[in-house]
């Protein structure tokens, strides 16, 4: 009575979902209708396009494995698996028993040494078909001709932020990995015990320099996406142009002149376009809208310590939706946002490819970190000299509904112009970061074109040292300051620059720095929208600056849309107590002045002025 019962309810789901009971073929089976010893078999490509028939021997059920899963265990007997046991990228391999569909391949165990591994019950992966599918939760995506689709629920304004993730940090560093790491962070707090793994996710990289697929391949792992040296494709038109039950899957996070594909298997075809597949999440990012692609396996390569399919991907089709515990989900009639990335590199005499380009999942954790690599990986294969490098970078990044926004840096680097040092200094990661993650609107990057500059010199002007005639200084007096700049065969040159010390420091030490003006921050207004953002990643002063910023002895707030420095303590106290937000709390106040250098400046000096009292004319009663 127990198992009828069972059977209806599940019956019953099927068809609150759309799911004609007995529609598909072979149907599905539930976890309380399987029995220990039970013959089945699995569908999934090991070489080629076309799907393969492997035994399955059902084990048991293991029940509550996650909240509301349960974990079907089986023993999968093969010449091919017998050897390799869990396959990287075989995850969505659908499992059969009774001729129908009992779920995904989807776990395996750490060192195993039988080739037995965890099913996720397609009860499950029906259920995230539920999941409402909106285009406004992909900005950029757009619906393909298809025939008529159920409705789904109406939209609604989306920011499509991901939960946990830091919001744009404004003045702070940039790194361009830190919400990829952000997302690791949260994936890692979730992920199984010791023993029992989700299937890894391969990520096949072509046309990767090794340091650049290494540095990726780190940033990756924590995701349980584990990064491979592959090809970059080409072969689209021999691909398959459906998804098919036990056909290989890409996710495609870039193609082009490099190409980054995350591969997995189809589970099932739902009604309506979509498909199920994976058996456990790919990243657990939720709604992402990030391309698919039908995909070619060319190889299963056994391994002791992680066997995997080496592939490719063929023709682009649809886009993934949900990225969820149980599966993930693909919606066919939906063409996904791709961002163009053009990546130019001048002066590198001789090279063989200049040029890059490369198509980009628009995906506000993934994107940055993506042209980041790209970008690294063109210049190393272009210009890998781990050698002294001046630099100019001209951007041009488009953010959907502020045009295209332009920034130039310069720099210099010592060890090449790949180097993460060098690539850091650039403003448009800070541009897609605002781009993505500002709290004001809904937003995206929608190109990014980058022109490289590159000449092979040490010809910069370095801060060797600072100093001032005395060791005490008069409050309101004029100092000089003298500033020693270094070039490489050159003599050294000293450089008179004019500090004005405030009255209101009597009595005080000031500190005083001179750096590179690309070095030297600049207090911004609290933002009030995408466009402040904007403007903000523009103000900065140039690598060709010598900037002396002096520290002064007021406190100042910033507003929105404004700075206010120099403020005196009764003043400073009462506007705090009228603004308590984050941004209003004082900053340290600066005095600066900027010397154009016509050249990358380098390096920086610091030291300390002692302020007097009372001046001395004063004290010698003038």
């Amino acid at each position: 009575m127990k198992r009828l019962l069972s059977s209806l309810c599940f019956a019953l789901s099927l068809s609150l979902l759309g799911v004609a009971v007995g529609q598909s073929t072979p149907g599905f089976i539930h976890v309380d209708e399987l029995r220990p010893g039970m013959k089945g078999y699995g569908l999934s490509v090991l070489r080629g396009t076309a799907p393969e028939r492997f035994d399955a021997e059902l084990i048991d059920v293991l029940h509550n494995f996650r909240p509301d899963q349960d974990l079907i265990l089986i023993r999968t007997p093969h010449p091919l698996l017998d050897r390799a046991r869990g396959v990287a990228g075989m995850s969505g391999s659908p499992i059969y028993f009774d001729g129908r569909l009992a779920g995904a391949y989807a776990y395996g165990w750490s060192y195993g040494t039988d080739p037995v591994v965890g099913v996720t019950p397609i009860s499950n992966m029906l259920a995230e078909l539920k999941r409402p599918v909106r285009l406004d939760m992909f900005p950029g995506a757009r619906p393909l001709k298809t025939e008529p689709r159920a409705a789904s629920a109406p939209a609604r304004p989306s920011k499509a932020r991901f939960a946990g993730l830091p919001p744009f940090r404004g003045e702070q560093e940039v790194d361009a990995f830190s919400t990829l790491r952000a997302l690791g962070k949260k994936r890692a707090a979730t992920r199984s015990p010791v023993g029992l793994q989700q299937a890894t996710t391969p990520v096949m990289l072509g046309g990767f320099d090794d340091r650049v697929a290494h540095m990726l391949a780190d940033e990756l792992e924590p995701l349980g996406l584990v990064a491979l040296q592959s090809s970059t494709g080409g072969r689209g038109a021999e691909g398959p142009r459906q998804f098919e039950a036990g056909g290989a899957i890409a996710v495609e996070l870039a193609r082009g002149d490099i190409s980054i594909v995350g591969v997995g298997t189809v589970t099932h075809l739902a009604p309506g376009g979509r498909v199920l597949a994976f058996g456990h999440p790919m990243m657990q990012a939720g709604a992402t809208g990030l391309p698919t692609a039908t995909a070619r396996v060319l190889h299963v390569l056994v391994s002791e310590v992680r066997s995997f399919k080496i592939a490719e991907a063929a023709r682009p089709l649809g886009a993934l939706v949900q990225d969820r515990q149980p599966a993930i989900v693909i919606d066919t009639a939906i063409a996904p946002a791709r961002i163009p990335v053009r990546v130019k590199v001048n002066g590198a005499e001789g090279a063989q490819k200049t040029e890059w380009n490369v198509e980009v999942a628009s995906h506000r954790v993934l994107t940055p970190s993506i042209v980041f690599a790209v970008i690294a990986n063109a210049i190393r294969s272009t210009a890998a000299d781990a050698d002294d490098v001046i630099f100019r970078a001209r951007s041009r990044v488009g953010v959907e509904g502020h045009g295209t926004v332009s920034l130039e840096d310069r720099g210099f680097s010592p060890l090449g112009a790949a180097s993460p040092a060098a690539l850091s200094q650039l403003r448009m990661f800070a541009l897609m970061e605002a781009a993505f993650a500002n709290a004001f609107e809904t937003s995206r990057v929608t190109s990014v074109d980058l022109e490289l500059d590159l000449e092979f010199s040490r010809d910069v002007f370095q801060v060797a040292d600072a100093s001032v005639a005395y060791d005490a200084v008069d409050p309101g007096e004029e100092v000089t300051l003298y500033v020693r700049l270094r070039r490489v065969d050159k003599p050294d040159t000293i450089r008179a620059v004019k500090v004005r010390i405030p009255e209101a420091a009597a009595g005080k030490t000031l500190r005083l720095t001179v750096a590179a003006g690309n070095q030297v921050p600049i207090e911004q207004p609290k933002a009030g929208s995408l466009g402040d953002l904007i403007a903000q990643t523009q103000r900065r002063y140039p690598a060709t600056s010598l900037v002396v910023a002096l520290q002064m002895p007021t406190r100042g707030l910033r507003f929105e849309g404004h700075v206010v420095d120099s403020l005196p303590p009764s003043a400073l106290n009462a506007l705090q107590l009228v603004s308590s937000s984050e941004d209003s709390r004082p900053f340290i106040t600066q005095s600066r002045t900027e010397i154009n250098m016509q050249q990358v400046v380098v390096g920086g000096a610091k030291l300390a002025l002692r302020v007097r009292e009372v001046a001395r004319d004063r004290l010698l009663g003038n």
